[in-house]
């Protein structure tokens, strides 16, 4: 089996544009939103580094791989007004995590890794993490269970999937807040490493889970009905990661070949998927998915790419940065744009400064931070 850091290895080898993604962000991009966050401002930020990507350029799409015969997306003067979320006391590192179907609900974490490292020279794990939610604007800290706690997605009901671990540690617990109170759920026997959790609106939670020892590769995809506390080990292909879960309870997710073939796939609780194809000589993996739509990106071209997943359809959008979210309409939050079928809409943070979206509800209603990754939640309100 070739493991992650081998699949890196051998992406690494492809000489690719310095504008278009990177390999650390198409791979790490198959995982939900912490890892998302990280990949997105590696890729964002060897991009800005370069000048290049201070225009957003208009979109042509490719459907199934051919050049559609109109633009999918065209310059625009609207305008999304920004607003700061108020932050508790005392944070100073705080980064969007996510936001609700409905847009009522937004979460963040005020994160730091750890200053830590393992004898092989890796992340040790997280120094420090407070979860914070928003329910009409009005902040709440969230209690923590453990030294720290991640929130990395939250229902239109409100209940909030998490991870949590010891210091200076990778996460050994996976939480459910109802109302603002933690659940701590009831794992498998054994000892694991969690991560990437996603919640639907019935409250299903799904999460990544690794065994402690095994490296970096996901061993099972763990699912807890909004009514069960014990997980439920999803019957996927071996080393298969999920990364979102649908209403009606399909996974969306992915999985890497013992060659190194990434390919992403829409499961359901039996196990039967069907995959996601990507055009010819691309490979695709589905970042996040919401109501009949999915996104993410292409290797080796970087690209972001939507999949309908009702007919299985691809459409390739030539911006060579993270898909880091879409909604029910099919828009995508991408390197400082909604990128939606009528317009390319920037979005800003203030004194004309770029704003970075993380994700964005069926509302219009989008979360992220400013795009020179100060502390801070920002939110935009498009126009649906």
């Amino acid at each position: 089996m070739m493991g992650e850091q081998d699949v890196r290895e051998r992406l690494k080898a492809v000489e690719v544009p310095a504008t278009q993604l990177r390999v650390g962000a198409v791979v790490e991009g198959g995982r939900r939103r912490a890892r998302r966050r990280r990949a997105a401002q590696a890729g964002l930020g060897a991009a800005l580094a370069t000048g290049l990507l201070a225009a957003v350029p208009s979109l042509m799409a490719y459907t199934n791989g051919q050049r559609a015969g109109q633009p999918a997306g065209l310059p625009s003067t609207a305008v999304c007004p920004a607003t700061w979320l108020p932050v508790p006391d005392g944070m100073t590192a705080v980064r969007a995590a996510g936001v609700d179907p409905g847009g009522r609900y937004v979460i963040a974490n005020d994160f730091r890794s750890s200053k830590r490292s393992t004898p092989q020279g890796k992340l040790a794990g997280v120094g420090h993490s407070q979860p914070v939610l928003w329910t009409d604007g009005m902040s709440q800290t969230l209690p923590k269970v453990g030294d720290w706690v991640q929130a990395d997605a939250v229902s239109a009901g409100g209940v909030v999937a998490a991870v949590a671990g010891p210091k200076d540690k990778w996460a050994d617990s996976v939480l459910r807040y109802i109302g603002g109170v933690p659940e701590k759920m009831i794992p498998p026997a054994g000892k694991w490493t969690f991560r990437d959790a996603s919640v639907n609106r019935q409250g299903d939670i799904i999460v990544n889970a690794t065994r402690q020892g095994s490296g970096d590769r996901t061993d099972a995809v763990l699912l807890w009905k909004a009514n069960a506390a014990t997980a439920t080990k999803l019957p996927l292909p071996a080393y298969a990661e999920g990364t979102s879960i649908l209403d009606d309870g399909s996974i969306l997710g992915s999985v890497v070949s013992a060659k190194g073939d990434l390919t992403s796939f829409r499961w359901d609780e039996r196990g039967l998927g069907r995959a996601l194809t990507g055009p010819a000589n691309q490979q695709g993996a589905v970042n996040d998915a919401h109501g009949d739509w999915a996104t993410g990106n292409l290797w080796p071209s970087g690209e972001v790419a939507r999949w309908d997943l009702r007919t299985g359809e691809v459409t390739v959008l030539p911006v060579n940065a993270p898909a880091n979210a879409v909604n029910a309409a099919g828009w995508i939050v991408s390197n400082g744009t909604v990128l939606r079928d009528d317009a390319t809409v920037e979005l800003s943070s203030e004194n004309g400064g770029k704003g970075e979206p993380f994700a964005i509800a069926d509302t219009g209603l989008v979360v992220g931070w400013p795009f020179d990754d100060r502390s801070g939640v920002i939110t935009w309100q498009c126009d649906r």
